[in-house]
């Protein structure tokens, strides 16, 4: 919504108010990075956009510093700031840790009581909505809502805590594998698919979860060539080989 120009205020994409200036300058790099605005690599104008945001290049690099933390950006003296790149090395370590840390959320945390669930119904709701509306945007910060809200059913602090180191290279990853997958899963299918994987959380049969969990293809990315094969490992490179020939197949083959 709109408001008038004022110190904490926000008008249109310019922020203000120095109070704020960090957390919102923070908060809509992070949107851009998510939704691919800032590609994988993009060097960062630090002066365009300060301009852009409406703050000064101190309270910019600030939130670049608090990105940097995130896992979103990186700073090589000299160079300057870059949106980070990811190699398949990354999307092995990142994928296979959220995958023990879900499976834990599973074992500790369904069945799960109602208010818990009702916070991954809430995130479903926003998905859904996000598919009314034909909002691509939202759809990796959507994603990473219901994500932190399946984490939160085992109501462990250090799991959450394991979670967050991931979140948003998570988020990255995410971002490649709706671009892989929009023209085979529509928003509305991808927010169905939530959909399914929360009711069977309400019912509380964890295996049942389980098995809606993997059927979900995260990985499609991984044939699109995006991510370097830098230092890539071989424990790596065969997960590479197995998730990609397992995202070719129906489930029934599966």
């Amino acid at each position: 919504m709109r408001t008038t120009a004022g110190r904490g205020r926000r008008v249109g994409t310019t922020i203000g108010g120095p109070a704020s200036a960090v957390a919102l300058a923070l908060e809509a790099l992070r949107a851009r990075i998510l939704r691919g605005e800032l590609a994988l690599g993009e060097h960062i104008s630090e002066q365009t956009l300060a301009d852009e945001l409406g703050v000064g290049r101190a309270t910019l690099r600030e939130a670049l510093r608090d990105l940097e933390h995130d896992g979103l950006v990186t700073h090589v003296p000299g160079a300057g700031t870059r949106v980070v790149t990811l190699s398949l090395e990354d999307a092995y370590e990142i994928i296979t840790l959220r995958e023990h840390l879900e499976d834990l959320a599973v074992d500790l945390g369904v069945p799960a009581p109602p208010a818990r669930v009702e916070r991954l119904m809430t995130a479903v709701d926003a998905l859904e909505r996000g598919a009314a509306n034909g909002d691509e945007a939202a759809c990796v910060p959507d994603s990473l809502d219901f994500h932190r809200a399946f984490i939160a059913l085992a109501d462990n602090a250090r799991l959450t805590a394991a979670f967050e180191t991931i979140l948003y290279p998570l988020g990255l990853l995410m971002q490649l594998n709706r671009r892989a997958r929009a023209s085979a899963e529509s928003l509305a299918d991808r927010a169905a698919r939530h959909r399914r994987l929360a009711e069977l959380v309400r019912t509380g049969d964890p295996e049942a979860v389980r098995a809606e969990m993997s059927s979900h293809r995260t990985t499609a990315f991984l044939r699109s060539g995006e991510l370097t094969t830098d230092g890539l490992s071989d424990a790596a490179r065969a997960w590479v080989e197995y998730r990609t020939t397992l995202d070719t197949q129906s489930p029934a083959q599966r």
